[in-house]
């Protein structure tokens, strides 16, 4: 799905943004909006390859949509969305050239069944796959860091070589969008930009995932499946969360490198791939590699170039920046019209160690951007609890234990013990700990198994 555009049409702001992340994790240049409008021109302007919109949408007539997309011979896959079917409607709709006609809510799994069948009929008609980074949005990392820059040119230096590159980090710093960038300012931007979460799937489907399968290669396996690695052939490969790989793919994994084949999970002759790899992790992989769970010769396979993406809380001088972006992204995504942030909104954030780093930042101001009840944002908008406002980063904080004494501990200390309350007050849910947190299950999981290392 790399390269593929498509426009999502949605009133709901959670329920967009949601659509909107899903899609961009999958590889779509994405655009978003909470009407109708303009939904016919930016199609045509954009050459959308695919559009998702509800039939309830303001401003959205799916008829009138329809008939005008057909005028203008666009070659453009139309999935609708109902809360309230109507037989008769779905049916006019199917007839006009509408692909899919789902009932809301839709699971995820079904929308993507639906892109991936809206793609076959793309490719059918023989329509070129758009899979340069460069023929959408450019990728944007905001900074103004002399640490991020630097890491900004080494990148676009080595950006044309074939050489491998491990971008390591805590969760939330950027690391994909580096991928991003890296790609987009190679000579291969033309060609497929393909990401995957090596943490996100099972040991067996990672292996079928990465490499492909031959038919009958395994039980399910009922038709050949191509694998990530041809899929980004000529282009590049982006695999996040390496280190959580399991051992022997490692193994499989470093002759890829080297030899430059791919073994298909069942397969006979190995099949030739021309790709760039780039690989990340949030985790420290020398470290990783002592305690003998990830390879060492793969760990020097893939750090020929290595770039080491630093925490927000230590490039402060990009805070205001940042805000200023979210907020001017989130008001055009939610149709808000938010101008700023007040001085003391901008303090308290100040104040805030941000343990998911940009990604909480990103998350604490699409919040406050949909609650800011004028057009400046309250440091009750933000939805900070915890911490007072100072107008500086303080080196160490007072926190309130159950017992009531007032005892100074270090950012890191309260962290921690900021971590464990909620996952009290939560009954020991992850998930809803990591969401009142404001950081991702993944983030929390790092964090605890970090405590559970240094006790």
């Amino acid at each position: 799905m790399p390269g593929h555009r498509i426009f999502i049409i949605l009133e709901n702001p959670k329920e967009r943004m949601e659509y909107v992340r899903f899609f961009e994790d999958l590889g779509f240049l994405v655009d978003a909006a909470p009407d109708g409008s303009d939904a016919v021109s930016c199609v045509i302007e954009k050459k959308t390859d695919m559009v998702i919109a509800d039939v309830a949408t303001p401003g959205f007539s799916a008829v009138e949509f329809l008939k005008k997309v057909d005028e203008a011979h666009i070659p453009c896959q139309i999935i609708l969305l109902a809360s309230e079917p109507v037989v008769e409607h779905a049916v006019q709709l199917m007839k006009l050239g509408a692909l899919d006609y789902l009932v809301k809510p839709v699971e995820m799994e079904q929308l993507e069944l639906s892109a991936k069948r809206a793609l076959a009929v793309l490719k059918q008609k023989k329509i070129p796959k758009r899979a340069s980074l460069s023929s959408g949005k450019k990728v944007k990392i905001i900074a103004r860091d002399k640490e991020i820059q630097k890491l900004l040119a080494l990148a676009a230096r080595v950006a044309n070589s074939s050489a491998s590159v491990f971008i390591q980090g805590e969760s939330g710093t950027g690391k994909e969008l580096f991928a991003k960038f890296i790609h987009e300012q190679s000579d291969r931007r033309d060609q497929p930009f393909v990401a995957i979460n090596c943490a996100a799937l099972p040991e067996n489907l990672l292996e079928s995932e990465l490499f492909g399968h031959e038919k009958g290669a395994f039980t399910g396996a009922i038709s050949r499946k191509t694998g990530k690695f041809e899929l980004a052939n000529k282009g590049t490969l982006f695999l996040d969360e390496i280190t959580e790989m399991q051992f022997h793919l490692q193994a499989k994994l470093l002759r890829v490198l080297q030899e430059k084949v791919v073994d298909r999970v069942g397969g006979i002759e190995p099949v030739d791939v021309d790709v760039r790899l780039i690989a990340t992790t949030n985790r420290d992989a020398k470290k990783a590699v002592e305690k003998g769970e990830f390879r060492e010769d793969l760990f020097y396979r893939l750090n020929t170039i290595p770039l080491v993406i630093p925490p927000l809380r230590d490039r402060r001088g990009d805070l205001e920046i940042l805000c200023e972006f979210f907020v001017q992204k989130y008001c055009k995504i939610d149709g808000r019209d938010v101008k700023g942030m007040t001085k003391q909104a901008v303090s308290l954030l100040n104040d805030h160690p941000f343990s998911g780093n940009v990604r909480e930042l990103e998350n604490i101001i699409h919040r406050a951007v949909l609650l800011a009840d004028s057009d400046l944002i309250e440091p009750e908008d933000l939805m900070i609890e915890g911490i007072e406002s100072t107008g500086g980063m303080p080196a160490s904080y007072s926190f309130v234990d159950q017992d009531c004494e007032t005892q100074p501990v270090s950012l890191k200390e309260m962290e921690q013990k900021m971590i464990y309350t909620t996952l009290d007050q939560t009954d020991g849910n992850r998930t809803h700990a990591a969401k009142i947190l404001g950081i991702s299950v993944r983030t929390l999981r790092n964090k605890l198994n970090e405590y559970k290392e240094n006790n």
